[in-house]
């Protein structure tokens, strides 16, 4: 039986693989949460690793809670609410928080369904590339329950305050050209491409600098708590310890030494 979270790496890249079948890559079952917060933690920490790479197997990306579990009331869906307010901070918030926080680019390749959390673990990364058979769905709404990971803030972030409204209130699943369009994806390729696609954009940017790769990603994600000045202070802070690494020298270098085309 292969491993529910495979990790392979190569040329600077780390591709992470959900492989639990049998749930749909259900990202609250404890089993498969704790595989993907190791997976994501050996990764953050392992210098060879520039970029990193997610994605599902067979139908489905991640089909986000896992609902049996919340019908029998068992594992994170057990206890009182008050259990439960701590199942979730104890739980998938702290993958939301790491994924969020995570200090290398991240690169989700949509291979199949993405709804409830298994759309918020795709939109917690950087950039997102589906197949043209993945669908999308903030669908909590369905269950008469509420996006309990972060997704209505990530949603509203990446498609705008009524369009996240609309899909957070309606609960409707959307096929990828539709998500393309709202931009939540980068772009939609077929089934067979999807892995190379993903890989080639990894690759090229797994060649910059990692120390310049780590502060762009900061620099990005100072933009949800800083005012443009304090993100003006945070860039001319980082900027000149750049401008002193041996990354940047190095570069100029072979910016001057390039033959002409």
């Amino acid at each position: 039986m292969p491993d529910i979270i495979q990790v392979t790496k190569n040329k600077g890249v780390a591709l992470i693989s959900m492989n639990d079948v049998t749930t749909m890559n259900a990202i609250t079952d404890p089993v498969v949460l704790e595989s993907v917060i190791a997976a994501f933690k050996e990764v953050q920490i392992d210098e060879s690793v520039r970029v990193c790479v997610l994605t599902g197997v067979d139908k489905a990306f991640s089909s986000g809670g896992n609902v049996k579990d919340m019908l029998s009331r068992v594992k994170m869906f057990a206890g009182d609410p008050l259990e439960l307010q701590e199942n979730y901070r104890k739980g998938i918030h702290r993958l939301s928080k790491l994924m969020y926080g995570f200090e290398k680019p991240l690169i989700a390749a949509v291979n199949g369904a993405a709804v409830g959390a298994g759309l918020d673990l795709a939109m917690l990364c950087d950039i997102r590339i589906a197949s043209s058979k993945a669908r999308f769905g903030s669908t909590f709404v369905n269950l008469a329950i509420i996006p309990g990971d972060g997704g209505a803030w990530l949603l509203s972030k990446l498609v705008g305050a009524q369009r996240a409204a609309e899909l957070v209130l309606t609960g409707r699943v959307f096929k990828a050209d539709e998500a393309l369009e709202m931009g939540l994806l980068l772009k939609v390729v077929q089934p067979a491409e999807l892995l190379d696609e993903a890989m080639l954009l990894a690759q090229s940017i797994a060649c910059k600098s990692p120390d310049t790769l780590r502060l762009a990603k900061r620099l990005l994600n100072s933009t949800d708590r800083l005012s443009f000045t304090d993100h003006l202070e945070l860039c001319a802070a980082n900027q000149a310890m750049l401008h002193h690494a041996p990354e940047h020298e190095a570069a100029l270098k072979a910016f001057f030494n390039k033959k002409p085309l």
